[in-house]
């Protein structure tokens, strides 16, 4: 595997379940959840993962951007 390999591997690894309420998508949506009504039924922990993970790369300081 190449740098850029091991870097996307890392990062993905990291993104995929933060925030995970414990819950499953189904569950989410027939509970009518916070979750849910924000992203529209769809897709909504890997949506709610994403977002997550983003909005905590938004809010690092300069000298911790890992990018």
């Amino acid at each position: 595997m190449s740098q850029i390999d091991i870097f996307c591997t890392l990062i993905s690894g990291a993104a995929h379940d933060i925030d995970h309420p414990g819950t499953n998508n189904l569950f989410e949506i027939k509970c009518r959840s916070k979750l849910a009504i924000l992203y529209n039924d769809i897709s909504v922990l890997e949506n709610h993962h994403a977002a997550s993970f983003f909005f905590m790369l938004e809010n690092t300081k300069e000298d911790c951007n890992i990018f």
